[in-house]
């Protein structure tokens, strides 16, 4: 849960410029020593959810849902990295929020295009399917049949 790894926020103003100093990254690096002593672990139950009582409940005097939403999607991104570092699948929980889920892929898309210029196509190629995880099994998720169709051509 993202209230875990939060600092505490109580006295404090945020902004979308420091957001990353309010979660305590440490996860991180022991999510990365889990996947280095067991090569076939997953990395999930991860994702994205409107619905989830950290946003609903995310003091409105420090940004309120917005806020909350945008400190979601940077650790979601941070696990959707590290599992395509590790070539490992991930499970993915889409609560309402199929446009971020995309927003994050197609950010990462970018990003790997670009670390690729100059390279032959498919060098380039076979290059930006290593920036995902090898499989994203959606679970729980609320999108409609467009939304799968989108993801699929993705």
């Amino acid at each position: 849960y993202l209230s875990d790894i939060m600092v505490d926020i109580s006295d404090t103003d945020i902004s979308d410029e420091n957001l990353e100093q309010y979660l305590k990254w440490e996860w991180l690096s022991d999510l990365e020593h889990n996947l280095s002593k067991h090569p076939h672990m997953l990395v999930g139950e991860i994702g994205l959810c409107k619905m989830a009582r950290f946003v609903r409940e995310f003091p409105k005097d420090r940004g309120g849902k917005a806020t909350a939403l945008q400190l979601q999607k940077m650790v979601f991104r941070k696990q959707l990295e590290l599992a395509a570092k590790w070539s490992r699948p991930v499970t993915v929980h889409c609560v309402n929020a199929h446009g971020i889920f995309m927003e994050v892929m197609r950010n990462i898309l970018v990003e790997a295009k670009e670390s690729c210029k100059g390279e032959e196509i498919q060098e380039a190629k076979l290059l930006w399917r290593k920036a995902f995880p090898p499989a994203i099994a959606m679970h729980s998720f609320t999108g409609t049949a467009h939304h799968v169709g989108e993801i699929l051509a993705f």
